[in-house]
């Protein structure tokens, strides 16, 4: 289960996840740079504590990309079952593969069919795609334009809490977006009653465990990558970020890239 707002257009790019996770799954692992070399990006990105993967993360060209989990009755089968590749370990191989030169687009044709259900996003200031690979019925993939995007997992049986989320979403928007330091106030959204259906979620077995944002700009020449981890069962504070990492973009053809922490 996760949440992602995507706002990209006007130079800029604002790609915000909050993380669904059980309560019992390990602590993340706070964001670093992975180097690149003359033909491979770097990039940025928080790590999963069990598997070392990742569900979102930014590179040196401008390209954002999450991962979220999908829900079908094929994958029932592929849970436990020793060999299935983690999902996190996608969005390096994309991550690796984006130079940046067009907007974020899936490159070649990359073989999903041993992976359980996910929907993946890639983003840039230009737009992206969001490509559904659902185990069983194959891959679709829709254009995401400039100006918001919205979406939201939850599990396959739960198709009222994508919806209450929607109807949040759209209620933030028509507030005049509002915000604080930078992250959208719907992603940190929790109603008394209803913690179980808000984008920051808390349940029994599960809950929001952290949220973590990637903004690029072209005109300061930066990518950026904050991350909050949530502290239990409490809030987190928007203006106090675990981790944020500061990245230069670089040309397609190569260059340096700064990392600095904030």
């Amino acid at each position: 289960m996760c949440t992602v707002t995507i706002r990209c257009g006007g130079g800029s790019l604002l790609l915000t996840m909050n993380r669904d996770e059980r309560w019992g799954r390990a602590p993340e692992a706070p964001p670093r740079l992975v180097p690149g070399g003359p033909d491979r990006p770097a990039w940025a990105a928080p790590f999963d504590g069990v598997t070392g993967g990742t569900w979102i993360g930014v590179n040196d060209r401008g390209v954002a990309a999450c991962v979220l989990n999908g829900y079908t009755a094929a994958d029932l089968p592929l849970r436990d079952r020793a060999g299935v590749p983690s999902r996190g370990s996608i969005i390096p191989r994309i991550l690796e593969d984006q130079d940046g030169t067009r907007p974020a687009r899936l490159r070649g044709a990359l073989d999903f069919s041993a992976y359980a259900s996910f929907t993946l996003v890639l983003a840039s200031v230009e737009g992206g795609e969001i490509v559904r690979w659902r185990h069983g019925d194959g891959m679709t993939r829709e254009e995401i334009a400039t100006g918001w995007t919205f979406l939201t997992s939850s599990s396959w049986s739960e198709p009222e809490v994508a919806a209450w989320r929607r109807r949040a979403f759209d209620a933030w928007r028509a507030a005049g977006e509002p915000a604080s330091h930078g992250l959208p106030l719907f992603q940190v959204a929790t109603v008394d009653g209803d913690e179980a259906k808000a984008p920051f979620m808390t349940r029994d077995t599960s809950a929001t465990r952290s949220v973590t944002q990637v903004r690029v700009e072209t005109d300061r020449r930066t990518a950026s990558l904050s991350w909050w981890p949530r502290p239990g069962r409490g809030p987190i504070s928007p203006a106090r970020p675990g981790a944020a990492l500061d990245l230069d973009l670089v040309a397609a053809n190569g260059g340096l890239t700064r990392l600095a922490s904030r």
